[in-house]
């Protein structure tokens, strides 16, 4: 009887130690694919603070941005899998950077989602001054001066620059494009007049002040309901961002089982709403494979978009 017992207790034991749950000891980090400023950055701050009480540890964000993405992405691949590394990032940076650069040091299977946390629509802005005051007017300007006005996205291959791509196709126009390290600085070049136009969030372009054309969107946002979109206007180009926190690939179930709680209880937050209130950003959750699934399906839609207009590095 005895040894009976003594059998089955071994044989519970792996189950006992996989359902150990994760429980952080030291501060976390998370690493945001873009500049200090923008709509990304700013939302991973306060999903980092929100993170951190649920978690009893500070998440610290370190910005590790470039190559639309690519270079943060590029530095959580090779992170340790323990849980104590973070990302925050978008589809565009983890799932359609490979398939544009494929000399890069990761692919979509070298991270694991956690949540998803956002979806970023897109605006067509220029400059309050700017004598552009529709898509319309921007797109007769372009017609008549092939080749001359440029506009300004967060990097190559980025779902801002397949919305730019796709509404300089709509307008059968030819546009200079010129990438950035993220959409925060896209401002002050549509404000100093370095380019003619942008497309970034829509919550950063109107905070800035800028003049919003258009927004990438079938339906109007309803943050700014004043404002038409694209295709309302005779131009067919809708595009958006998804994201949110994800970790390198390998991650232990009861480290990534913790992480989605606690991203799911920031998300609920009073401190977490304030933020995504005040920049006009609607909360999109998503749990890790619900997340992933979404990341598979716009990387898989993007790519051959971003085939179709012949986007390259």
């Amino acid at each position: 009887m005895m040894k009976r017992c003594v059998l089955a207790l071994l044989a519970l034991a792996p189950s006992i130690a996989v359902a150990e749950e994760f429980v952080p000891t030291r501060p976390l980090q998370m690493l945001v694919s873009f500049p200090p400023g923008g709509a990304t950055d700013l939302l991973a701050r306060a999903v980092a603070q929100a993170m951190g009480t649920e978690l009893g540890q500070t998440v610290t964000v370190i910005n590790r941005d470039g190559g639309a993405g690519s270079v943060g992405a590029a530095a959580l691949a090779q992170a340790r899998p323990d849980g104590y590394t973070l990302g925050f990032t978008t589809s565009t940076s983890v799932g359609l950077q490979p398939h544009l650069n494929p000399s890069l040091p990761y692919r979509l299977n070298s991270f694991t989602p956690i949540c998803q946390t956002f979806e970023l629509i897109f605006a067509l802005a220029v400059a309050p001054t700017s004598p552009y005051r529709t898509a319309a007017d921007l797109a007769a300007a372009a017609r008549a001066r092939p080749g001359e006005l440029s506009f300004g996205v967060n990097g190559t291959g980025s779902a801002a620059h397949l919305a730019m791509a796709e509404f300089v196709r709509a307008a059968n126009v030819q546009m200079i494009h010129v990438p950035y390290r993220g959409d925060a600085p896209v401002v002050p070049a549509l404000l100093s007049g370095d380019i003619a136009a942008g497309s970034l969030a829509v919550s950063l372009a109107e905070a800035q002040g800028l003049r919003l054309l258009g927004v990438f969107a079938n339906q109007p946002n309803p943050y700014f309901p004043n404002v038409p979109t694209l295709p309302s206007q005779g131009f067919a180009a809708t595009q958006s961002v998804i994201g949110g926190v994800l970790a390198p690939a390998g991650l232990e179930p009861q480290v990534r089982a913790t992480l989605d709680r606690a991203c799911g209880a920031a998300l609920r937050s009073e401190s977490y709403r304030v933020v995504a209130e005040r920049l006009r950003e609607r909360i999109a959750y998503l749990d890790g494979a619900a997340f992933g699934a979404a990341i598979e399906a716009d990387v898989t839609s993007k790519q051959a978009l971003l085939d179709a207009l012949g986007i390259r590095p």
